[in-house]
């Protein structure tokens, strides 16, 4: 048994990516062959270029800026694994950005987004310091280097992947789709066009994929390989009783998770299009909300109660709801398998209006979720039942909201000849 590594160049160009030049996708190809994919040691690296003009000129201003708790995870709008043979897709995870912003903010602290995905993803909790260390530094010849692994269910899981033709999935290819400019890059002040940032823009150069492939002795395993798959949906809100319903089709769901944003905050140049806050209304006031119910087919699942929030008892309370924050990151995370966290009373309160720029700690991390599993079981069957959540929150004017809804579940990869897979939900 012997371990090789590979350093793999993008299959579509080496040239610079970037959503503004028409070049928003990068694919990297892992060629089918008689070895193990492990998919923990996956990682893309390059150099990472922002620009507030077309001329490619320094950041000269202070005003630029970039989401500093993800930093360079920021730009990945999808990822999608197929097999590299037969084309067949084995994960697709949509809205990759949002779902980093509150996967990132419930299991790292601030020194793991200072030191470690400081140095490798370009991240800094705190939108100043990762202005002055990434933004001003990230042009020219002064380009930010990075490295970063790209979490999704598959790349996250520990067990290998058979990479052959004949009894496994015939190699793997890995689609990265780029975020647009705007909802990367963002005016600090809020007034892109007066400050003359209208054709702000970034790109990557210098990409590649590297990773790790074990080669062991005899006939590669053809066991079907168990995983978690993250599957994202998009709705709005807009009413004092918002409720969403989506028939999932999933019979092993484990947890589901929703981030928030006002609608007009996407891809504008004036907002961060990646902040995770509380509803608002039309003035930036906070929508407080004061009851959520989980449902499985209209009934109450997996609680069999309303959770009513403090605000609802003690109005205009300014603390966030300690079970509406704890039940949130158990669906991200298991809470007994946290060991640090950036979550805290910093970033979940309501000391703030309209948006989190001014909030310390990376940002507000404030969702909705609940868990159906904790202990690695199946969870709950959603195949024949649609799931929902019904929330009483104080919209009261036109001022929709744009709510992102995680889904993590089981998978089962099945292999065939001709790299022929099947992906069992």
């Amino acid at each position: 048994m012997s371990n090789r590594y590979l350093s793999i160049q993008p299959s579509n160009g080496n040239a610079s990516h970037s959503y503004r030049n028409g070049r928003p996708v990068v694919s990297f190809t892992i060629a089918e062959q008689e070895a193990m994919l492990l998919p923990r040691t996956v990682r893309v690296s390059g150099r990472f270029h922002a620009y507030e003009t077309s001329a490619r000129g320094p950041v000269a201003g202070d005003r630029l800026s970039m989401d500093s708790k993800i930093g360079l995870w920021s730009m990945i709008d999808q990822v999608v694994l197929k097999s590299a043979t037969s084309k067949a897709t084995i994960e697709h995870l949509r809205h990759a950005n949002r779902f980093y912003s509150s996967y990132f903010g419930v299991i790292n602290d601030e020194k793991s987004l200072i030191n470690q995905y400081g140095e490798t993803g370009l991240s800094l909790p705190s939108i100043s310091g990762q202005r002055t260390s990434v933004i001003k530094e990230g042009t020219g010849a002064n380009s930010n280097e990075f490295c970063i692994h790209i979490p999704t269910g598959l790349l996250l899981g520990s067990g290998a992947i058979n990479l052959s033709g004949e009894t496994g999935c015939g190699g793997l290819t890995m689609d990265i789709h780029l975020a647009p400019d705007s909802a990367v890059l963002f005016d600090k002040d809020g007034d892109a066009t007066t400050n003359g940032l209208t054709g702000a823009f970034y790109e990557l150069t210098e990409l590649k994929l590297t990773c790790e492939l074990n080669e062991p002795q005899g006939a590669l395993p053809t066991a079907p390989l168990e995983y978690n798959s993250f599957t994202g949906y998009y709705s709005t809100i807009n009413s004092t009783n918002a409720v969403l319903n989506f028939s999932l089709g999933l019979s092993r769901v484990s947890s589901v998770f929703l981030n928030f944003i006002p609608s007009k905050y996407l891809n504008n140049l004036d907002y961060n299009s990646l902040q995770t806050i509380i509803p608002v209304d039309k003035s930036g006031e906070i929508a407080d909300l004061s009851q959520v119910v989980m449902t499985k087919g209209g009934a109450r699942y997996p609680l069999d109660y309303n959770i009513d929030t403090s605000f609802k008892t003690v109005g205009n309370k300014k603390q966030i709801d300690p079970q509406v924050i704890r039940n949130f990151m158990n669906a991200v995370m298991p809470f007994n398998k946290l060991s640090h966290t950036l979550v805290s009373p910093v970033n979940t309160n309501k000391n703030w209006s309209s948006t989190d720029v001014g909030v310390l700690e990376g940002g507000l991390n404030w969702g909705v979720g609940v868990a159906y599993d904790i202990l690695g079981s199946d969870g709950a069957d959603f195949s024949r039942e649609a799931w929902g959540v019904q929330m009483d929150l104080d919209l009261q004017d036109d001022n929709p909201v744009s709510a992102y809804v995680f889904v993590k579940h089981k998978n089962t990869l099945v292999f065939g000849g001709g790299g022929q897979v099947q992906v069992i939900s």
